[in-house]
């Protein structure tokens, strides 16, 4: 790590020869970067580059935050997947000749 001024810094790091690099601890602890994360790489005029981080799965995290809306209750959804698996698997047979078709 070397300093560039106060409140800049420099790391560097070896570009592979898969065209891959391994982003420092210090600009990962810095970006919030974790494994699975999309980094994003910004460029402009100037041909400075800045690094910005998409969390992985940003809106999945917020799955099962809030209760489902509607008054259909567990038992309900039960019954409804049991009437579609039914529904499913007697219009695969046939009456006529009792095959299975997919």
């Amino acid at each position: 790590m070397e300093s560039a001024s106060d409140k800049t810094y420099v790391y560097s790091s070896t570009l592979s020869s898969k065209n891959q690099v391994t982003i420092p601890m210090k600009v990962r602890e810095v970006l919030g970067a974790e494994p699975g994360d999309q980094v994003m790489f910004v460029y402009g005029e100037n041909q400075e580059v800045t690094l910005k981080v998409r969390k992985k799965n940003s809106l999945l995290s917020l799955f099962g935050s809030m209760p489902p809306k509607g008054d259909k209750s567990e038992l309900e959804w039960d019954k409804i997947r049991r009437q579609a698996r039914e529904e499913r698997i007697s219009s695969r047979w046939k009456k006529e000749d009792d095959t299975c078709t997919f």
